[in-house]
């Protein structure tokens, strides 16, 4: 089982989706932890579909920390 965790610091910036996408196409993790997105409900349910996953879920930032993604 291969994963991969990430403390991204800012997932909704166009640099760092490419690069997540790079991670998990070259290394097919079956789990991909995303840490400290800073990345707001609205803007993770509209990012995290595309990032080629079935399941996904989120735990939402709170004031202007945190922010965990599952795939």
């Amino acid at each position: 089982m291969k994963i991969i965790s990430w403390n991204v610091q800012g997932a909704k910036k166009a640099q760092v989706i490419q690069e997540i996408k790079h991670l998990i196409r070259f290394h097919k993790p079956d789990i991909c932890l995303s840490l400290e997105t800073m990345v707001n409900d609205t803007q993770m349910n509209a990012l995290l579909p595309k990032l080629g996953f079935n399941h996904y879920d989120f735990i939402s930032l709170i004031n202007h920390s945190g922010g965990t993604a599952v795939l």
